[in-house]
């Protein structure tokens, strides 16, 4: 199996489109989205379009429920108003749209789930114990009790985004637990072995961890294979221009525009 996970796009059509190309070089068989197609950004449709029209192709293996999407659906909760009024004027283009595709957009972001298990692995947005909302950062890993109830929900391997940090957290045994961040990781590759593990991918259309590049994550995996791991993969994309379409739009503030160089 060779899976791109890929999380987080909000609405961001440069980095989506980035990914992709890359993945399609990889040779990826299929891609897993971990949620969050929207929000933030300036391209909500054409991203939801996107990502329809590869689910069609048959290269999405699943595509699930995040946040910001189910705000768009619904109503935000625990927003703050620079994030709600994305989702509001997200909601918006989507309405709006008289596009023949409008009503399939809303069907497609109705349908998707929250979580999807494969053998060994589990997908989630938020975490394995709340798929759409729970954060898990990175000092979590010395809250020994959070981190027992996570593990104690995942099979072997969890993906998940989020935070939009990239980063791996590992369950040592004995009550023991570490993370690394993935700048750290030596060419990116962390190995999928005994331990259990809590992956998240980073994010595809607003990284917070101080690198603007656009990040997934490729999993290399067969069953009792010897070199089973996931691969970061960092891209950078044309910023400037998402930028500019951000500060074109009233409803949607310029720290959105200025976080994604800043890569926070």
């Amino acid at each position: 199996m060779k899976l791109a996970v890929i999380s987080d796009i909000h609405s961001n059509l440069e980095a989506f489109k980035t990914v992709l190309a890359d993945v399609e070089a990889q040779g990826v068989e299929k891609i897993v989205c971990l949620g969050d197609l929207v929000g933030y950004g300036p391209n909500p449709l054409e991203c939801v379009d996107l990502m329809m029209d590869l689910r069609k192709k048959g290269k999405v293996e699943v595509c699930l429920l995040g946040n910001h999407d189910q705000a768009t659906l619904f109503d935000p909760e625990g927003f703050n108003q620079i994030a709600e009024a994305a989702v509001f004027w997200t909601r918006d283009q989507l309405e709006r749209s008289l596009s023949p595709r409008a009503t399939a957009r809303w069907d497609f972001l109705g349908e998707i789930p929250r979580i999807y298990k494969k053998d060994k692995f589990l997908f989630v947005h938020g975490s394995p114990r709340n798929p759409l909302n729970e954060y898990v950062f990175s000092d979590d890993v010395e809250d020994s009790d959070k981190m027992a109830k996570l593990f104690a929900l995942t099979p072997q391997y969890c993906f998940q985004g989020h935070t939009h940090v990239p980063g791996v957290f590992v369950d040592e045994g004995g009550g023991a637990y570490s993370y690394f961040s993935a700048a750290e990781l030596e060419g990116g590759v962390f190995p999928l072995d005994e331990r259990k593990l809590l992956v998240n991918v980073g994010s595809v259309g607003q990284p917070r961890d101080h690198n603007s590049a656009s990040c997934y994550v490729i999993v290399h995996y067969e069953e009792n294979g010897a070199d089973n791991k996931i691969e970061y993969r960092r891209l950078p994309y044309d910023v400037e221009a998402t930028q500019k379409k951000i500060d074109k739009i009233p409803e949607l503030d310029k720290f959105l525009a200025q976080r994604l160089k800043e890569g926070r």
